[in-house]
């Protein structure tokens, strides 16, 4: 627990009750809030697709406003609030490591803190405080704490695929069912055919596209670390949880707007994000030639 830094005459103002919550609060002393394990999973599988976003990078995010919207809806008592270094100021730390200590509570009762990083917009250490950059990460923070604790949209912190509603959804399973079934007089069929010809091997995929070096680094061995950095980014950790298409297409659409970055390409946000949905879709729906080749052709175009 970070130890709040009130001096002795903040404690002057405050009547003995406060005080007793404030010096309680310093030392971790507090009624802890619970959710109950079935509103916790109830939250945890509401179908959230449409107010999923992503950002330029191809990074899965919940909106905010859903997020504060249900909070409400379910936990009406419930509200995120901050641990404070001072008296109104809710950011620890020091230069390149500002954190934020993000609680849920009723005014009575609360969570424990989490801890959460000041970033920028690339996901970086925040160098430099200003009040924008404080106040968008308050925002991010607040979201992350109505997911740990209660479930809502905690899925996307795990790389879990998340569906655009309950009708996308359910079509994977129905196009199976469709596709296994044999047609009249003919013979049946083995059960695994289906299951091979549409199974993706993300991991296959990744490693022809990093072996192929469509960025153009100075060896293989680069580019397979620029991929290994893509699906960290993405909250990946190995080419076995590029479950998808989807999936791998982010992979690459982060590469390349890392390599972008790396060399320093002078491009407009708005044709940033045109260019990056197009390898997106090459990605999602072609082979990993065409997405090698769509790569190759953005880089092209770049130098």
């Amino acid at each position: 627990m970070i130890a709040l830094r009130y001096s002795p005459s903040d404690f002057l103002t405050m009547n003995e009750l406060t005080q007793t919550m404030m010096a309680e609060r310093s030392m971790g002393q507090f009624q802890p809030l619970e959710v109950s394990p079935d509103a916790f999973k109830a939250a945890y599988e509401l179908a959230i697709g449409e107010h999923v976003e992503k950002n330029y990078k191809g990074l899965s995010y919940l909106s905010w406003p859903f997020a504060f919207r249900y909070l409400k809806e379910h936990f009406p008592s419930f509200y995120v609030s901050f641990e404070e270094a001072t008296i109104g100021w809710p950011v620890f730390g020091q230069t390149g490591c500002w954190l934020l200590r993000p609680y849920l509570t009723d005014g009575c009762r609360r969570t424990p803190a989490l801890v959460f990083p000041l970033m920028d917009n690339k996901h970086g250490s925040l160098q430099e405080l200003n009040a924008r950059s404080v106040s968008d990460n308050i925002q991010r923070a607040s979201v992350k704490c109505i997911a740990t604790f209660t479930g809502l949209g905690l899925k996307l912190y795990t790389g879990e695929d998340i569906p655009k509603s309950d009708e996308e959804a359910s079509k994977p399973a129905a196009k199976a069912s469709t596709k296994v079934a044999p047609a009249k007089n003919d013979p049946p069929a083995k059960a695994e055919e289906p299951a091979a010809s549409n199974e993706f091997d993300g991991k296959s995929a990744l490693l022809s596209f990093c072996k192929a070096n469509p960025l153009g680094y100075a060896d293989e061995r680069t580019s397979m670390m620029a991929g290994k950095a893509a699906l960290q980014n993405i909250g990946l950790s190995k080419g076995d949880d590029i479950k998808d298409r989807a999936m791998f297409a982010n992979v690459v659409t982060t590469a390349v707007t890392s390599w972008t970055k790396e060399q320093g390409v002078k491009i407009s946000k708005e044709t940033m994000g045109e260019e990056v949905d197009k390898l997106r879709a090459i990605c999602a729906e072609g082979t990993v030639e065409q997405a090698i080749k769509g790569v190759e052709l953005f880089i092209a175009g770049k130098q």
